[in-house]
């Protein structure tokens, strides 16, 4: 920054003072961010106005004025906002300030040179333009006199037509000065100098002088009346009919892109009349005859804001259809189709968007007709000639405009729809021939059907019969008078016409209404004659009869004085295979006969019952009920991909619910069984292709673990390289895996274990082949069937069935989670299954025992069947489905239907088996009960909790339990003495059958902090395990039973003591202190001179970053670390176990093929 000499001073000590006031300020406002630029200024006018009175404030006063004045010239745009927005508010500060001490400087810092590059005079004059408007802005026009408002403006208009670019630019400070004093028009010589900006032919007019006048004529409108505008225009107005051509030629002829931001576009809509409106958009549209982007942009930019200036003006809605001209139509799907790929033009994309999005927002108003609805539809669809304008242009706005439509409005567009469909409806072209294409056509019909199930039409079901009677006629009945349909064409709108059936209806008895009139209809077309001229495609004989007595056994049904579930069922399913003769004869065929034989024994029981009020099932191994015969035929219909027979079976399988059996509900489920032999789901898995990629899969695994051998050396508690627990977690899963297997003494030869615990493994697995379309088939149709089981279960299904359904989908569950592929099905299963573990009343309990229920808990908890990374994967679903069965023994020994006997034993045989799962689970080494289980189930009010928290209390001490199973002890004590639930509904039952317990508890942590005390330096004991026993005793007390044998005062005193003995980390600082609230002590330990530190509770990782927060990712990854460090910790203890245990019972090595593969993983 170049120093500046101040007039009428010449002392060196004045000059540094200015320096150091000043300068410092004047280098901020050019910086790139905002809010230094406004710092900087405001440090900058504080500080002259505080000197405003002093000499040396007036010197400095005046060279902030020339430095700012001499800035407006910058290069930078950040540059000129800093100083135009610096002077803007030093004038209005500074009263004192003059136009002709700014006019000076213009003069003088402003001037353009020879010298100067083209760039610097552009960016001198573009200073000149800003200078000029802060003099009119800045309220200094006022108080200037008439020759200086004379000589500013010729300069704004003069520097303003040095570069085209800049003529907007001078001219919006013109207009800020024409609003800001209404009467200028009589100053004659500031009107000459506009006058000359604005009176020119049409010839010489431009955006910028064209918006200038606008914006003149709507200040002043008896300066500009018609007469002073013909004089120059040569028209009587600027928006009339001899001037729209002219008017339209420079509005579409921009200069540069960003001129489609010019303000003339918003002022433009706003002068237009009702009555030339419809006029003006047909000129406009006359440049878009040849295709070009910026003109179509244009287009859309005054549609848009005359759609936003409309929206509350009622009385140009008509003309709204008349914006969409032909043109603009055939340009706006033109310019999408030159989009290649994922090529996009955003800025017009953006344009379209907000175009559509305004003309919805006008047509959602209740000034909004119908008839105009429709006819921007019909130009949407009939200009171009095609139906494909949403899909094209991505956007919905047919949809959208259809959902505004009311009642009638919805009939009209159906009665185009129909038009275009049998080809009465023309394409809006000079060609007469044209045609719609049958693609077109058929896309017609389809949006015809999606008017049927408009919800505003809820209750027009005559309109909807009308409808379908007009799809049916065309599709399988030859040409009619009028219509031209093809045979190609009508098969395409048959599929349509079936589809069409699936009508969304409240109720069955309106589906049945439509289902008779249709086939009614149908069949008064047909004879035995006429078979093969009526029908597209002919029909035999024998299915002619077929469909006689379809309706024969239809109208009994009607006739029938008894109505039921089952009549309804089975009137509906006769209803549509009979139209599904003509669609699909041989499945039609199929399913009618078994229907009718079904419909005959549905009779003959309720002739041979009619005195009992439903009907039961009997089942006949030779003769299988109706019911049965009912559930095949809805399988078959499922197996095939048709939306409309899912949707009739998903609509009457409801009414069927209550008649389902044991055997019924295993008909549906072992379509999900994917090893049952008779299931098509099985096939396609033969030995061969399976023994190749379990040899692959163990090739590919031993490589993998020759790799590894050399990383696992080093201790666990030294290995904390976050790329080697990434590398070695599954490595480390697999080793669990394999020792979970191979010592688990099954008679099972170790190569079978080996090659399943690979195949489990394989991380890949499910991806090696893609799935075949057969594969892919039979997982929609296992979909398509668990639709069922989701409709049972809404029908608050009995206990017996309920737990019929679950472990077969367990089992299915487990199937899908082995296959990438099965993903859909995997979720979709963890869905039902999840409503099926939430049910919690049942329509009645018969038939289910304290039995049942123990085998059925005992064969979750099988330990044979399960392997034990499928046991990772599952184990909340198997917790989930174990907790479920502890749930209904206790709805069954609270229900009133219940033997006494069952009542009396069904918790403690319940109870025995959970014990027993319990104790091998913290005894046993390789147990495959998931944790989660008991974490789960302690949560919970079931009374047996006392037993297994009396089990609990005798495991923390005891010397067999590792340390890490301790601490799962103490989180699911802690958890059950946390639960309030659980004691305020079996407080008064606990009575003494935990007081033993507790007694022998309290004597054993008094004794085990007294030892402690003794051994401070003893580093055996973790410190997450002392943290976990003080939350546990937190919970203990205050958990509201009788502690009357916890010695609470000696434990304060050991905790206490042993408190002083060692050093804390966080988390056990925050435990013992909220132990020593719930105790009543105090938590201020007077420390020993001598202190140890416990096993650290955190990793070195974990330590907070330099601001002491340690950031979410950095949480996340040390959990990850954490969980790895663990995994491989336990598996590298196992190892180790099982080598010294083969050591001191020697084993020789050489024979035991097991121990010999543990040997390798070391």
């Amino acid at each position: 920054m170049d120093d500046a000499e101040v007039p009428n001073e010449n002392h060196e000590n004045s000059k540094r003072k200015l320096e150091k006031t000043i300068l410092d300020n004047f280098s901020k406002l050019v910086n790139k961010h905002e809010n230094v630029r406004v710092k900087s200024a405001s440090n900058l006018l504080k500080y002259l106005v505080e000197n405003d009175d002093s000499e040396k404030g007036e010197i400095e006063l005046k060279y902030a004025l020339k430095r700012l004045v001499r800035g407006l010239g910058a290069q930078a745009f950040e540059a000129k906002a800093g100083f135009y927005a610096t002077l803007m508010a030093l004038i209005h500060v500074h009263p004192n300030i003059k136009t002709n001490e700014i006019l000076e400087l213009i003069k003088t810092e402003l001037h353009k040179s020879g010298k100067n590059s083209d760039a610097e005079n552009a960016d001198i004059c573009v200073g000149q333009v800003l200078a000029c408007g802060a003099i009119i802005r800045g309220n200094l026009w006022a108080k200037t006199e008439p020759n200086i408002q004379e000589e500013v403006l010729n300069l704004l208009v003069a520097a303003s037509k040095e570069r085209s670019y800049l003529k907007l630019f001078g001219y919006s400070f013109i207009e800020d000065l024409i609003k800001s004093i209404p009467n200028l028009f009589k100053n004659k010589c500031l009107m000459a100098i506009i006058s000359t900006e604005i009176e020119k032919n049409w010839d010489d007019q431009s955006l910028d002088s064209l918006y200038l006048l606008l914006v003149v004529k709507e200040m002043w409108p008896n300066v500009y009346k018609k007469s002073k505008l013909k004089q120059f225009l040569e028209t009587s107005d600027i928006i009339c009919d001899d001037s729209l051509k002219k008017l339209c030629n420079i509005l579409m002829a921009i200069p540069r892109a960003t001129s489609l931001n010019h303000p003339i576009y918003n002022v433009i809509v706003t002068s237009l009349s009702p009555n030339i409106v419809s006029k003006f958009f047909d000129e406009l549209s006359t440049h878009l005859r040849i295709p070009n982007r910026n003109r179509l942009l244009v287009y859309i930019k005054i549609v848009t804001n005359f759609l936003s200036h409309i929206l509350n003006k009622s009385q140009f809605f008509i003309h709204i259809p008349d914006l969409i001209t032909k043109n603009f139509v055939i340009q706006l799907l033109g310019y999408f189709r030159t989009f290649k790929g994922k090529q996009r033009d955003k800025e017009y994309n953006n344009a379209v968007q907000t175009l559509f999005n305004t003309l919805i927002e006008v047509l959602k108003t209740s000034s909004a007709e119908s008839n105009v609805k429709i006819s921007i539809i019909k130009k949407f669809l009939f200009d171009p000639g095609t139906f494909i304008f949403e899909k094209v242009t991505k956007s919905k706005i047919i949809q959208q405009i259809t959902l505004s439509l009311d009642m009638q409005g919805i009939k009209t567009l159906a009665s185009v729809y129909r038009g275009v469909t049998d080809g009465t409806e023309r394409i809006n072209s000079e060609n007469e021939s044209e045609i719609w294409l049958n693609n077109d056509r058929l896309y017609g019909a389809h949006l015809l059907i999606k008017l049927l199930n408009m919800p505003t039409m809820k209750l027009e079901n005559e309109w909807k019969l009308e409808q379908l009677k007009f799809l049916l006629q065309i599709s399988l009945l030859r040409e009619q008078s009028g219509m031209n349909v093809g045979r190609e064409l009508a098969e395409t709108v048959k599929l349509a016409f079936f589809g069409a059936l699936d009508l969304k209806l409240s109720k069955l008895d309106e589906l049945h209404t439509i289902l008779m009139d249709l086939v009614q209809y149908l069949d008064e077309k047909l004879n035995p004659e006429n078979l093969e001229t009526v029908l597209r495609t002919s029909i035999s004989e024998e299915t002619y009869q077929l469909w006689k007595k379809t309706l024969q056994t239809v109208e009994n049904i009607k006739k029938s004085q008894k109505k039921s579930d089952i009549t309804s069922v089975f009137l509906t399913l006769f209803l549509h295979m009979a139209l599904q003769l003509f669609n699909d004869m041989k499945l039609a065929t199929d399913s009618l006969n078994e229907l009718f034989s079904c419909y005959e024994r549905v009779e003959q029981d309720g002739k041979t019952r009619s005195k009992r009020k439903s009907i039961t099932v009997k089942e006949d191994e030779n003769n299988p009920h109706w019911l049965e015969v009912v559930i095949d035929l809805f399988l078959n219909l499922l197996s095939h991909n048709s939306h409309l027979l899912r949707s009739v079976i998903n609509s009457v399988f409801p009414h069927l619910c209550k008649f389902m059996t044991a055997t019924t509900i295993n008909q549906i489920l072992s379509v999900l069984d994917p090893q049952n032999e008779e299931n098509p789901l099985s096939k396609g898995e033969s030995d061969d292709s399976e023994s190749e990629v379990e040899d692959e899969e163990n090739s590919e695994t031993e490589e993998e673990l020759s790799h590894s051998e050399d990383e696992e050396n080093s201790d666990d508690e030294d290995d904390e390289d976050n790329e080697d627990n990434k590398n070695e977690t599954g490595l480390d899963k697999l080793r669990m895996a394999l020792h979970h297997a191979l010592s688990n003494g099954t008679n099972h030869s170790d190569d079978e274990i080996l090659g399943d615990v690979f195949r489990q493994y394989r991380p890949n697995h499910g991806k090696r082949k893609k799935q075949t379309k057969d594969q892919e088939a039979l997982t929609h149709f296992r979909l398509r069937v668990l639709d069922l089981v989701d409709i049972y279960l809404d029908s608050n299904p009995s206990m017996l069935l309920a737990l019929e359904i679950m472990l077969p989908l367990l089992q299915a569950v487990e199937f899908s989670v082995r296959d990438e592929h099965q993903k859909p099905l995997n979720e979709r299963l963890g869905k039902i299954l999840k409503k099926l573990l939430g049910l919690k009343t049942f329509s009645d309990t018969n038939e289910v025992n304290d039995e049942i229920l123990v085998d059925l808990l005992k064969s979750l908890l099988d330990k044979s069947s399960k392997n034990v990374l499928i046991v990772q994967e599952m184990g909340e679903q198997i917790a989930d489905c174990c907790i479920f069965v502890v749930k209904c023994s206790e709805i069954l020994r609270n229900s009133e239907g219940t033997k006494p006997k069952v009542r009396k034993h069904i918790k403690d045989k319940i109870l025995e088996v959970i014990s027993g799962e319990l104790l091998e689970f913290f005894n046993k080494r390789d147990s495959l009960t998931p944790y989660v289980f008991f974490k789960n189930l302690i949560q919970i009010s079931w009374e047996g909790n006392i037993g297994l928290a009396t089990i609990l209390l005798g495991f923390i001490f005891n010397d067999d339990i590792r340390q890490f199973k301790k601490n799962q002890v103490t989180e699911l004590l802690k958890l059950f003495f946390s639960n309030q639930r659980f004691f305020s509904q079996f407080q008064h039952d606990i009575g003494d059958r935990m007081i033993e317990a507790q007694e022998e508890f309290s004597c054993k942590i008094i004794k085990f902090f007294r030892e402690l005390c003794d051994e401070p330096d003893n580093k055996t004991v973790k410190e997450r395990y002392i943290c976990n026993l003080f939350n546990l005793l937190s919970a203990l007390k205050q958990c509201p039973i009788d502690q009357s044998k916890i010695n609470w005062s000696e434990i304060g005193e050991c905790i206490r003591e042993y408190r002083s003995y060692k050093s804390f980390s966080t988390d056990a600082k925050i435990a013992f202190n909220k132990l020593c609230k719930a105790l009543g002590v105090s938590s201020v330990v007077q420390m020993k001179q001598q202190i140890t530190k416990l096993p650290a509770l955190i990793s070195n990782n974990d330590k907070p970053n330099e601001n002491g927060v340690v950031s979410k990712n950095e949480k996340k990854k040390k959990r990850k670390n954490n969980d790895s460090l663990k995994l491989k910790k336990a598996t590298k203890q196992l190892r180790l176990e099982s080598l010294s245990k083969g050591l001191i019972e020697g084993v020789n090595y050489q024979d035991d093929h097991t121990v010999s593969e543990e040997i390798k993983l070391t």
